[in-house]
């Protein structure tokens, strides 16, 4: 399988190409194999093909192949380590502060890169003890700068089984962990809900169709495929028994789900591996449930620009719009609330109850909204706490995140007096934790001097050795002040530096005056420097006094870390609690701006919005104020609104409207609408436009009717539908033929019914609302003003009268010449109609065929298929002529000949010459040959 997504090696591959120059270099002697190579080598085969960052000192080297790779991806000055050695060893390298920048452009690349750290500290002899300290992929990685505050960063594992497939995600930046199983045919849609950055899968069932159209699809997906035994079940529930210390996976509602939890065993061993943590962090499964939300796929989330903006990405997305959140877990939750909103009746109410009780109380949701922007990224301070190195700066981040949470809490209970508001469970208190944090923490350690971070007056230990350190220092002033009066040298001063140490600097003009217990250790242009043993003995008080001091200081924070670490799961469910009150903070702000009302939402089927209006397009109008429709649905009457009117006239609008309206309703939030009830919707499904996959082998016309078989097979009673355009992706005739037959189909089934708007330029389907029950037409209004169109879009009942494609073609700016020719064959299309144009027969029709083709009239030699057509058409008049001027002599055929020749004409229309190859016509010749030939001989 060619996917075209980003693969890599993983935790089980063979350690390095075969044959490459770091095997050559492991089996030879001179540089390559010295100490430090000989430690390089073995920590490269810890991580397989992964590019490894190797720390030296304030640089991450890299050698070999990765040196090439890194050099050729990050732009990078390509050196090598023994340039007299005939085989030469590449090397690149990168300053440890400034890393960051590389390390994301070799992920999105589609490389992992292993951290290689120094884990003692300088000063001692031999070879530094390193270690590898994590590896980082797009889905286990916490690095802040390549993670997007606003979003999930998920890990999704799948197992393929024979009608179930296992499916695990996990957001390792924030601790969520879920499982379950689903059909084949439901994989896309829940993938897509995760939208994972990472996919781990059985190498071995790669190939498996839905995966790899699925892959194929999502080329930007960075992929591990492991060894099939890594996904075994009774191997992942015993990784899954020991990260949560627990005997059984009953509690946890998950047990039943063997290829789940073989998904979810194989992913948190992988993530384990290579975050090189044990991941407590991680919450219990959750199991997975279809029916927990309105499932929206993919292609609707795209086509109604839910979350993203077909033409300009996030920022015209109904996200962008509606999004007033003031914390990055607020964020996170609202973007999964879009992407599967709510089901359940009484959830989607209480929601809706909230909303309102703040939006009524303006005071309330002020102060809600001021303390939750003093909350930071608690779920993704916990995890790194739990999984990197402490520092001082996450701990202080957490410290502010917490100082409003009385305050939060209070509000909260305010609300909850008179509606159901979210609320911990059992309450939480984190002053203590809090207080302990502010008492031992600086105010900002990034600023504090001398990397103080944490604040005098917390630990004595800890006083005491900074004392001394400071001491030591105000006593060598002391001693540059008395050296200079002893030896008369004014410009005499004591400087450090890492490799002397402390040293007493004298300038060239004052050398003679240097007393002879001054011991000269470097030479410079215009000074010598100089020992003393006093000098070393304060320096080794000095130096030791901060060597002390760092590390108690390390300890004190380490010590805060655990404490932090000790408080997790209560920390999580107040992350989770402050994203619900910010979410219905954010809706009820949105409301607020917009003039949003509260729908009534209920099981029924009806969905009735009085003055709707889309929530993007208002938004965003220019000069011009948005004219509000109305939309009546219903399983009964109104099932199918067939909607027709011309390009840009607003058909496309008042669909994604509807669909949007019912999104935000069941996502607990008001709408931009007069009065609305909805009837909950158990699937959203659209068929929207569509481009060309040439990557992927699909055309537009693949797969439009791929989107419309999807919604065929799976829509419900329940579920809303927009269709916009079926058919249009083909002929005229099999476009009309398939547009009809789809209506029909989601009428036709007494038990899948579902609630559709159908917006169609197939003027015909307008007929099925005059003969039958259940479909309605709707039109979007045009003016007509001295020969122009001026767009009312208001939508009203009925169906269009015409198209006005040639009016909205003037407005596109064609050239007069073509609009000119354009209204003249449509003059002639609507007089005799496309029959008459191509089947000579009255003079009024001839004279009709001149003005369209000319002179020699659709005949005309030299025209290839035309020509044939022609010649087609002529023989079927004379047949008909033939017919009506001698009644009484039957031809031998059993039909009338004018029917065998409609027929065959029938064919030739539909027959597309370019696409056919030699072969394919001379079969069909024999084929009209055996066919028609009889028929004309009599021979029958």
């Amino acid at each position: 399988m060619s996917t075209g997504a980003r693969e890599h090696g993983t935790p089980d591959a063979p350690s390095a190409r075969p044959g490459s120059a770091a095997d050559r270099a492991a089996a030879k002697s001179g540089p390559a194999s010295t100490p430090m190579m000989a430690q390089y080598l073995e920590l490269k085969k810890q991580v397989g093909d992964a590019i490894l960052f190797y720390r030296m000192g304030d640089f991450y080297e890299m050698f070999f192949e990765d040196a090439e790779v890194a050099a050729r991806v990050c732009d990078l000055t390509l050196t090598s380590r023994n340039k007299a050695d005939p085989d030469p060893i590449p090397m690149a390298g990168v300053p440890w502060h400034s890393a960051e920048p590389h390390l994301q452009r070799l992920l999105q690349a589609g490389h992992r890169v292993a951290i290689c750290e120094q884990v003692e500290r300088p000063g001692g002899r031999g070879l530094m003890e390193r270690a590898i300290v994590e590896v980082l992929t797009p889905g286990t990685t916490l690095a802040e700068h390549l993670l997007a505050q606003e979003r999930n960063n998920n890990l999704v594992a799948v197992v393929p089984g024979r009608d179930r497939w296992g499916l695990a995600a996990a957001d390792i930046s924030t601790g969520e962990f879920s499982l379950g199983e689903v059909a084949p045919s439901q994989l896309p849609a829940e993938l897509d809900r995760f939208a994972p950055r990472e996919v781990l899968f059985p190498r071995e069932r790669r190939d498996e169709p839905h995966l790899a159209a699925y892959l194929r699809e999502h080329r930007d997906l960075f992929l591990a495929p492991l060894d099939d035994w890594l996904f075994s079940a009774s191997r992942a529930r015993k990784v899954l028994l020991e990260q949560w210390g627990v005997a059984s996976l009953e509690p946890f509602g998950v047990e039943p789900l063997t290829l789940g939890i073989a998904a979810g065993g194989a992913l948190v061993a992988y993530a384990r591996e290579q975050r090189r943590a044990p991941l407590a962090h991680l919450r219990p499964p959750r199991a997975l449930r279809m029916v927990d939300g309105l499932q929206i796929d993919e292609a609707t989330l795209r086509n109604l620009e839910v979350l993203e903006s077909l033409t300009s990405g996030a920022r015209h997305s109904l996200l962008a719009v509606v999004d007033r959140t003031q914390t990055p877990m607020g964020a996170r939750l609202l973007r999964r609330t879009l992407a599967r909103p709510l089901l359940d009746v009484a959830a989607i109410r209480e929601r809706h109850r909230a909303v309102g009780a703040l939006t009524e109380d303006r005071g309330v949701l002020e102060k809600l909204r001021a303390l939750l922007a003093r909350v930071g990224d608690i779920e993704r301070l916990v995890a790194r706490l739990h999984v990197a190195p402490a520092r001082p700066q996450d701990l202080c981040r957490l410290r502010d995140s917490l100082g409003p949470w009385p305050d939060l809490t209070a509000q909260a209970d305010e609300i909850a007096a008179r509606v159901v508001f979210p609320r911990p469970a059992g309450g939480l208190d984190f002053t203590e934790l809090r207080a302990t944090l502010d008492r031992a923490l600086a105010a900002d350690p990034l600023r504090a001097p001398s990397g103080e971070a944490i604040r005098a007056g917390y630990d004595p230990e800890l006083d005491a050795q900074r004392d001394l350190a400071r001491g030591g220092e105000r006593w060598l002033a002391q001693i540059q002040q008395r050296e200079r009066e002893a030896t008369n040298i004014p410009s005499l001063k004591i400087g450090h530096n890492k490799v002397f140490g402390y040293y007493l600097e004298v300038t060239k003009p004052h050398l003679a005056r240097v007393p002879a217990a001054y011991e000269r250790k470097q030479t410079l242009v215009g000074a010598e420097r100089f020992v003393t043993p006093e000098l070393k003995e304060w320096e080794e008080k000095i130096l030791g006094a901060r060597e002390a001091a760092r590390e108690r200081q390390d300890q004190l924070i380490e010590a805060l870390r655990e404490r932090v670490v000790g408080e997790t799961r209560d920390l999580q469910r107040a992350a989770e609690t402050v994203a619900q009150w910010d979410l219905l903070a954010g809706f009820a702000q949105r409301a607020i701006e917009g003039r949003y009302v509260c729908p009534t939402v209920d099981e029924g089927d009806e969905i009735r919005i009085t003055g709707g209006r889309h929530p993007v397009v208002e938004r965003f109008l220019e000069g011009e104020t948005f004219v509000p429709n109305d939309v009546e649905l219903d399983g009964r009457g109104c099932q199918i609104l067939i909607i027709t009117g011309p390009n840009m006239a607003g058909k496309s609008t008042y669909l994604r409207q509807t669909g949007l309206l019912v999104l935000l309703a069941q996502a607990g939030s008001f709408i931009p609408a007069e009065e609305a009830r909805i009837g909950v919707a158990d699937r959203l499904f659209t068929r929207v436009g569509a481009g060309d996959r040439i990557a992927a082998g699909q055309s537009t016309f693949l797969v439009e009717m791929i989107e419309t078989s999807r919604i065929l097979h799976e829509a419900t009673s329940r579920s809303l539908v927009l269709l916009d355009e079926v058919g249009r992706g083909t002929s005229t005739f099999d476009g009309l033929a398939i547009a009809w037959a789809v209506a029909e189909h989601l009428r036709d089934r007494p038990l899948r019914r579902p609630r559709t708007l159908f917006a169609t330029h197939f003027h015909e389907l307008t007929e099925l609302a005059r003969r039958r029950e259940g479909y309605r037409n709707l039109n979007v209004q045009v003016k007509e003003w001295q020969d122009r169109i001026i767009f009312v879009r208001r939508v009203v009942a009925g169906a269009a009268d015409r198209s006005y494609g040639v009016h909205v073609a003037q407005l596109a700016g064609l050239p007069e010449a073509v609009l000119a020719r354009a209204r003249e064959i449509l003059e002639l299309l609507e007089e005799h109609g496309p029959r008459d144009l191509l089947l000579p027969g009255s003079p009024a029709a001839k004279q009709a065929q001149i003005a369209l083709f000319g002179a020699g009239g659709p005949a005309q030699p030299g025209r290839g298929s035309a020509c044939l057509a022609g010649r087609v058409a002529d023989a079927l008049a004379a047949a008909d002529r033939a017919r009506l001027e001698s009644p009484g002599e039957a031809p031998p055929s059993t039909d009338p000949p004018g029917a065998e020749a409609r027929e065959l004409l029938a064919e030739l229309v539909a027959l597309e010459p370019d696409r056919l190859s030699p072969r394919e016509a001379l079969d069909l010749v024999y084929r009209w040959k055996l066919r028609w030939g009889k028929r004309a001989t009599g021979d029958v």
